[in-house]
């Protein structure tokens, strides 16, 4: 509490707008440049690919197999499946200043981290997030059709694909009967041991399934992920941020072959009560920034993917530090390089 009186004492009630322009340095000028941050939204987007394909005998399903419930044309069908959101400070270019230290002032460093962003006086930078990858879709693992076991010559010679579908046919059967010969331990020989066991079963598993998929198809299922990136600088309200086709998977804004996604972003005005504006205004030597609580919101329309709340500088007001600040012995002055607040005075 003490702290929050103290920081309430020293800024000033307003910054002029001459402060707030990009800087300039003359040259042989000897200053420390540094920036304050602005807020980018990444949004990573998963949509999951289902694929369905068609089976070589899906014609003698219910003759063979006696079902009915099988894939007949390829298909393939995109929705969405998570969204996931992050900020990342980036340097405002608007917010740039540039620091000379008073000769009347103690000593002191100020600490600026590898993208120029202001971290504190006589303190150490926080370690910096890792930068967000480049939007990239994985690649398809490609599948190789099940080969067919040995068949006989009474299947292979008679060139007919409803012959062929019979010899498929019985090998399911097969594998069936001998898997239940092995969990029934009706077999001459049964596996040394349960890993063996367990490696034997899984065979025969993988087996009928890759034969069964000859008959009823197959459906394969694959998760895309990619990132959109967004520097916000006003509030927004239901603006399209992607679409998703069915056809397609993750589409552009404006590209009206998919169904819209909306994100709305509303920061929350914040009144900051200031020193009396009747008294002489103090020489400001650094700024930092008082952040907006934002509100941010991703969904169709009807139902909602995200929501959450992050504090976004570019929405907020800059706040000076007083020169007399600096002729403090042993200063220590924390701030957070996400979000420009300062923290702590010591």
């Amino acid at each position: 509490m003490k702290k929050i009186i103290l920081l309430s004492a020293i800024f000033v009630l307003a910054l002029n707008v001459s402060a707030q322009v990009p800087f300039s340095l003359t040259e042989g000028e000897c200053a420390i440049v540094y920036a304050l941050p602005k807020t980018e939204i990444c949004i990573e987007v998963q949509t999951e690919k289902v694929t369905q394909t068609p089976g070589m005998f899906y014609r003698y399903s219910e003759r063979y197999l006696g079902t009915t419930k099988v894939i007949t044309t390829e298909k393939t069908v995109y929705r969405l499946k998570s969204l996931m959101v992050k900020p990342r400070a980036i340097p405002d270019p608007n917010r740039t200043f540039k620091f000379i230290q008073n000769k009347n002032s103690g000593s002191f460093q100020l600490s600026v981290n590898s993208q120029g962003l202001l971290c504190g006086v006589n303190v150490p930078c926080q370690p910096e997030a890792k930068p967000v990858e480049n939007s990239t879709i994985p690649p398809i693992e490609k599948t190789e059709s099940p080969s067919l076991l040995p068949l006989g010559e009474e299947y292979m010679m008679a060139g007919s694909e409803a012959k062929l579908a019979e010899g498929a046919a019985k090998q399911i059967y097969h594998i069936r009967e001998s898997r239940l010969g092995l969990m029934t331990a009706d077999v001459d020989k049964l596996p040394a041991d349960g890993a063996s066991f367990s490696a034997m079963l899984e065979g025969l598993n993988k087996k009928e399934s890759e034969l069964t998929e000859l008959f009823v198809g197959k459906t394969t299922t694959e998760t895309q992920s990619q990132q959109i990136i967004l520097t916000p600088d006003s509030a927004m309200t239901n603006q399209v941020l992607f679409r998703v086709s069915a056809l397609r998977g993750l589409v552009a804004a404006d590209d009206l072959g998919g169904s819209p996604y909306y994100i709305n972003i509303k920061p929350t005005v914040t009144r900051v009560v200031t020193a009396d504006s009747k008294s002489k205004p103090e020489v400001a030597a650094l700024y930092t920034i008082f952040p907006a609580a934002t509100q941010v919101t991703i969904g169709d329309g009807i139902n909602t993917y995200f929501s959450g709340q992050f504090f976004i500088p570019q929405f907020g007001k800059i706040v000076p530090v007083s020169e007399n600040v600096f002729k403090q012995k042993n200063l220590k002055i924390r701030i957070d390089q996400q979000t420009g607040r300062l923290l702590e005075i010591e």
